[in-house]
C-alpha cells in the first residue's frame, strides 16, 4: 500500500473512530506489517501447460458473469485477457453493459472468441438487475461473479473446477488480492480463513473469487435493494438456508461441507480512486446495503438482534438479546480473551497486544474456533453435562461478563507448579467432546479477562 494510501487511510479512520484510535491503528500498521513483503507469484509456464493439458473435467462450465457501466477500455481489454488467457477452457464470459456510450462495446468488437457473449441493456439498472440479465443467458454449471475492472489469475478456473468437481459444493470462493491502476503491482493480500460463520456475519470476507452452483443462483436471483453488498446477500441467503435446514434436520450436511474454500490467490481486485478498494469512504452505500443484508438474514434465523456497524469500515457487529447462546443452538459455547500484560495469553492470538486489530481486523471480530479458553467461556445448556464430564466440577459460566470471579477450583489449580498448563490442556479436551458432534465454538473478542 503506498504512502497516500496509508494517509488517506488514516485520516478517515480517525473522522469515524476518533485521534486515539487512529494512532494505535496507525501503530498496528507500522509495527505488525501484515504481508508487507507480499508478492504475487503467478504459476510457472511449465505450470500453466500441465493445466491446459489436464482434460480430466473439462465437462464442467463456467458462467463468468460482469455487470458492465461505462468501464474504461484498458480495464474491460485486461478483464477478457485475464478470461482468454485462463489455462481451464470450458467457459463463457458474459458481459451485460448499461453503459450509455459504446464504450465497451468497442472493446468488445474487437475480440473474435465465441466464448465471449455481449448483451446490451437498454440502460443502467444497477450492480443487481445488470447481474440479472446476464443470469438469464448464463449456460453454465457454475456462474463465476467478476466486476468490470478486475482481472482473474490464469489458473482461476482451473483451481475453481478441481475444487468443486468431486462434490458439487453450492458456493466455492478463493484467496485474492489488490493490483495498482497498471494491473502489475500486486499487495495486500487477503489469504481466507475456510468458511467460518460466525465470522462472515461480521463481515464479506468470502468476497471475490466466490463461483456459485447454477441451479443455486438462478433461484436466488440478485436483489437490487442490496446494491453495492449484493453477493453479500447472495452468500448469507445461502448460508441461511443451509442453517435453516440444520436446525430442522440434525442428520442435514453443514454448512462448512456445502462451501468451499480454494486457499491460492485467483483475484486481482482492482484499486483506483474510485473503487471501494481504494477508497472505502466512495461506497459507503455499500455498507449501508451489507448491514441491511445481515439485518434480513437475522431475522430470517428469527434471531432477535441488533447490526451496528464496527470502527472498521464494512465490518459489523451483531449484539444477541439475552445473549447469543439464547439465538445459536448451533454454539456449543462462547468466550473471549484472556489476557495477561496487555497481550493475549492464549489461543490462535496468543502474544499479540490487545490495542492490536490483527490481520483483517479479525482481532475484533465474533468467529468461530477450535479452542476456547475455559478461564472465559460460557457453554450451553444442552452441553453443560459435557463440561461437569471432562472437569469434574459443577458448571459455573466464567464468561467474563456474566462471571467477574474464576471458580475456587480454577484459582487453586493456577497456583500449583504447571497448573496453567494443566487448564489449557484440560479446556482443550473440553473444547475437543464440545464439537465433536459437529457444534461451533464462538471466539467474541470483546469479552476479555485480564489476569
Amino acid at each position: 500500500m503506498s504512502l497516500a494510501q496509508n494517509i488517506r487511510k488514516t485520516i478517515n479512520y480517525s473522522k469515524k473512530n476518533g485521534y486515539g484510535e487512529a494512532v494505535v491503528a496507525a501503530w498496528e500498521r507500522v509495527t505488525a506489517k501484515y504481508y508487507a513483503d507480499y508478492n504475487y507469484h503467478a504459476p510457472d509456464q511449465s505450470t500453466l501447460e500441465q493445466q491446459r493439458a489436464d482434460q480430466g473435467i473439462s465437462d464442467l462450465k463456467f458462467s463468468i458473469l460482469v455487470p458492465a457501466y461505462e468501464t474504461q477500455s484498458v480495464y474491460m481489454s485486461a478483464l477478457i485477457d485475464s478470461c482468454i488467457g485462463q489455462t481451464y477452457g470450458n467457459w463463457e464470459l458474459i458481459i451485460a453493459d448499461g453503459s450509455a456510450s459504446d464504450i465497451v462495446k468497442a472493446v468488445i468488437d474487437q475480440y473474435q472468441d465465441a466464448r465471449i457473449r455481449y448483451v446490451r441493456l437498454a440502460g443502467n439498472d444497477g450492480i443487481a438487475e445488470n447481474t440479472n440479465r446476464a443470469i438469464e443467458l448464463a449456460t453454465g454449471d457454475y456462474y463465476g461473479l467478476l466486476d468490470h475492472d478486475d482481472l482473474l489469475t490464469a489458473d482461476a478456473l482451473y483451481e475453481m473446477a478441481h475444487a468443486v468437481q468431486a462434490d458439487r459444493p453450492i458456493l466455492a470462493y478463493s484467496d485474492e488480492d489488490k493490483c495498482d491502476e497498471s494491473g502489475k503491482h500486486f499487495y495486500d493480500p487477503h489469504f481466507k480463513l475456510d468458511f467460518n460463520l460466525d465470522l462472515l456475519l461480521t463481515n464479506n470476507y468470502i468476497c471475490h473469487f466466490m463461483a456459485v452452483r447454477s441451479d443455486i443462483l438462478k433461484k436466488l436471483q440478485i436483489r437490487k435493494e442490496f446494491d453495492g453488498s449484493q453477493d453479500y446477500d447472495i452468500i448469507l441467503r445461502v448460508v441461511g438456508s443451509l442453517l435453516l435446514k440444520e436446525k430442522e434436520n440434525k442428520d442435514a450436511e453443514p454448512a462448512e461441507k456445502a462451501i468451499v474454500h480454494v486457499p491460492k490467490v485467483l483475484y486481482h481486485w482492482r484499486c483506483h480512486e474510485n473503487s471501494t478498494a481504494d477508497n472505502p469512504q466512495s461506497k459507503m452505500y455499500a455498507y449501508e446495503a451489507g448491514k441491511k443484508a445481515l439485518i434480513d438474514f437475522a431475522s430470517r434465523m428469527g434471531w432477535k438482534v441488533d447490526v451496528r456497524h464496527n470502527k472498521h469500515l464494512g465490518f459489523y457487529r451483531i449484539e444477541y438479546k439475552n445473549g447469543v447462546l439464547a439465538h445459536r443452538p448451533d454454539l456449543a459455547a462462547v468466550g473471549g480473551f484472556v489476557a495477561r500484560h496487555g497481550k493475549v495469553a492464549s489461543g490462535i492470538y496468543k502474544g499479540q497486544p490487545l490495542l492490536y486489530a490483527g490481520y483483517m481486523n479479525r482481532m475484533d471480530l465474533y468467529q468461530n474456533t477450535k479452542q476456547l479458553d475455559i478461564r472465559n467461556m460460557a457453554v450451553s445448556k444442552v452441553c453443560q453435562g459435557v463440561y461437569e464430564e471432562v472437569t469434574g466440577q459443577p458448571y459455573v459460566s466464567t464468561l467474563y461478563t456474566e462471571n467477574k470471579e474464576l471458580p475456587q477450583w480454577m484459582q487453586d489449580l493456577e497456583r500449583t507448579a504447571g497448573g496453567e498448563e494443566k487448564l489449557m490442556e484440560l479446556g482443550a479436551r473440553l473444547c475437543k467432546e464440545l464439537t465433536a458432534d459437529g457444534a461451533r465454538l464462538l471466539l467474541d473478542p470483546v469479552c476479555i479477562r485480564k489476569m
